[in-house]
């Protein structure tokens, strides 16, 4: 007979069940007390996050979790676990170069517990299962009454002895962040490892768990494999942000330009690797906020290219009221008279060739910024085409003419402007 215990309080207050949306993100992780008997022991805590100002349900004064056998599924434990503490999560200073800044404030309960397993060659899934997540989600085809699974995994000694032996990778990221749609911004899901198991991380998708008409707190929990959440078009559990946003599978640091303003879920897994076996994956849950505001600095794309004359316009991305004054260098080498100060410049290059451009915004004044990019001045491209054969039903032949000063076609795509089908490219 399979032997395990748990080590919590004995008297227990239970749960009162609400179907209105309050979830905003979660994580359950733990870490390795050492062995007990022919088992192990952990101390794990269940870390949920409720909007400060939500109409929904305030946080449970108890959880229901279940602990499932990795492989097969079955059932190893449950129970209900005691709030131990609840703490307010609030960004206080935002920067003052945001202008319009949302607000972020959450409530942050923590559910703690130990947990004595026994020896498993499969190992574990400690869950738990909530609805509802907040309502009007953007990346969600319908978040009104959409659920959710947070879970955590524990190694089993099948591919690695001291598997078991296991503190999960815990997110050490802010949890607090003020991203500001069609902007730039940088997000870490960064985590730590206390068995120094090198860390991998990847967008992944989330999962529902619970329903608002007869399960709002699933107790237990279902047994996993767990169900996708449905996403909207043209988000994915890998593109939860679209795809102007990517994740550093090095280091968890989320990077790119935020989406429209409103709510999207985001879930990271990272997965620890020991002596080149993969032995876990964890999982972190967070609906984050994308404000309409702006941010005062100095934006521009990555490179600019004309191939019709040497003369371009260019202005700065961030449209910020907090941006007062312009300094531009066009980055002509042989001259001082380069520059301009106004808000859309336009100017004539010298010549052919690639120039480095900056831009400084409220230059020697607060919220200053600055940034650069590469300019390519090449004119002289003039794209054309032959084409033999214009009898119906029979092949025509087309035949790239395009002309060039500077460089050489090396790509090309076709639309031949047939609208009865979409394979005419």
């Amino acid at each position: 007979m399979k032997r395990f215990s748990l080590l919590i309080l004995s008297v227990f207050l239970l749960a009162s069940p609400s179907f209105a949306n309050h979830i905003t993100g979660g994580e359950v992780y733990y870490t390795y007390v050492g062995p007990s008997g022919s088992g192990y022991q952990y101390h794990v805590t269940l870390k949920l996050f409720r909007d400060h100002f939500s109409t929904g349900a305030m946080l449970d004064p108890t959880a229901a979790l279940a602990v499932f056998d990795r492989i097969t599924g079955a059932m190893i434990w449950n129970g209900n676990i005691v709030k131990t503490r609840e703490v307010q999560l609030q960004l206080t200073s935002p920067s003052p170069c945001i202008n319009n800044p949302p607000v972020v404030y959450y409530d942050v309960g923590y559910y703690e517990f130990d947990l004595i397993l026994p020896d498993s060659p499969n190992g574990y899934i400690i869950a738990y299962q909530r609805c509802c997540r907040i309502a009007g989600i953007n990346n969600l085809a319908n978040s009104v009454s959409v659920g959710t699974t947070y879970s955590a995994e524990i190694p089993g000694n099948s591919s690695l002895s001291t598997a078991p032996q296991n503190n999960s990778a815990q997110f050490v990221g802010a949890d607090t962040v003020i991203v500001c749609a069609h902007n730039q911004f940088s997000y870490s899901f960064a985590a730590q490892d206390a068995d120094g198991d090198r860390l991998s991380y990847s967008f992944c998708d989330a999962f529902i768990g619970g329903n608002s008409t007869t399960q709002p707190a699933p107790n237990p929990p279902a047994a996993p494999p767990y169900f996708v959440v449905p996403y909207a078009s043209p988000f994915s559990g890998s593109q939860p942000l679209g795809n102007t946003v990517s994740l550093d599978p090095t280091t968890g640091l989320i990077t790119g330009i935020a989406p429209d303003a409103g709510i999207y879920v985001v879930t990271v897994c990272v997965t620890e690797t020991r002596n080149g076996v993969v032995i876990a994956t964890q999982r972190k849950d967070l609906q984050i906020k994308v404000g309409d505001c702006d941010v005062a600095r100095a934006l521009l794309n990555p490179q600019y290219i004309t191939c019709d004359g040497f003369t371009m316009t260019f202005q700065n991305l961030s449209t910020s009221p907090l941006i007062n004054s312009y300094f531009w260098d066009f980055g002509v080498p042989v001259t001082n008279a380069d520059t301009s100060n106004l808000a859309i410049p336009t100017f004539t290059y010298p010549d052919t060739g690639a120039y480095t451009i900056k831009l400084v915004t409220n230059r020697n004044q607060q919220c200053s910024d600055s940034t650069t990019a590469i300019v390519k001045v090449y004119p002289g491209f003039f794209p054309a085409f032959n084409s033999i054969g214009i009898c119906v039903t029979n092949p025509v032949r087309f035949t790239d003419a395009t002309s060039t000063v500077y460089g050489v076609v090396d790509t090309w795509s076709w639309n031949f402007g047939d609208a009865t089908t979409a394979g005419d490219t």
